[in-house]
């Protein structure tokens, strides 16, 4: 069996400086580099970090990968299939290949999936699929970073939460579950959150309205690099709006 190398690189969470020396040397070396393009959406944040950081890369090396994400109709296993297949031939071809995604690529990122139509395709040319993974720095990270409140401490609890496809009772348990813990500071930080944020909130309105006013319930949001931190209870959009980027993180604190 033939052994071809596939580089999956972690850009960082938004921030072009935030892009590691690694990453920057691997993609340099590349000679070709894909990146996810979203469906009906002119947000390509990989791409855009990658040329935030003018690093000198050829347009004829970056190749774009569709996928779906803010709209769904049901594409995406025919997407990541196409995607694996055009990979695959250039790894073929004893290119050395890149793929970039958003923050860290290990933690809940574009390249599960990919991988797994990779994994089946090299498998059905007999082909051994050799990854390797550079790290970036997760979103979650650039959060807690941007509060600058050490609210991750000895004791404290963080709960990291993917809210997508999750009903209320399963969000309220949730939320339950960290209130029960005696130690505080503690949090849940959701994860690709814009779809969901305010029906989030409404939960915790529901929920925890005294303690967010007695300041013992606090929000973060972090959204295109930038922090929010004037969410107001007594002030939200309907539930099932959807204003919020698709990306954006929320961060509920318990102090």
């Amino acid at each position: 069996m033939n052994e071809h190398l596939l580089n999956i690189v972690g850009v960082g969470p938004g921030d072009p400086d935030l892009i590691t020396l690694k990453a920057v040397k691997i993609l340099k070396e590349s000679d070709f580099i894909f990146y996810p393009r979203v469906l009906y959406s002119n947000n390509n944040f990989a791409l855009d970090i990658l040329k935030g950081n003018l690093i000198d890369i050829q347009d004829s090396k970056l190749i774009p990968l569709d996928i779906e994400m803010k709209k769904n109709f049901n594409l995406n296993k025919t997407l990541y299939d196409e995607n694996a297949l055009k990979i695959l031939k250039k790894l073929k071809a004893n290119c050395l290949c890149s793929y970039i995604t958003i923050g860290d690529p290990a933690f809940y990122s574009t390249y599960a999936e990919l991988y797994k139509s990779l994994k089946q395709l090299a498998d059905s040319y007999n082909i051994a699929l050799n990854v390797n993974i550079i790290s970036g720095i997760s979103s979650f990270n650039y959060l807690l970073s941007l509060i600058k409140e050490p609210y991750a401490v000895k004791k404290s609890s963080v709960l990291i939460n993917v809210p997508i496809g999750k009903t209320d009772s399963e969000l309220e348990s949730e939320i339950n579950f960290i209130m029960s813990l005696k130690e505080k500071p503690s949090m849940i930080i959701y994860m690709k959150a814009g779809n969901n944020i305010y029906d989030i909130l409404h939960i915790y309105k529901r929920m925890l309205y005294d303690d967010f006013k007695n300041g013992k319930l606090k929000f973060y949001i972090l959204e295109k690099s930038a922090l929010d931190d004037s969410i107001d209870l007594d002030c939200l959009e309907p539930a099932n709006s959807s204003g919020y980027d698709y990306f954006s993180i929320l961060a509920a604190i318990f102090i």
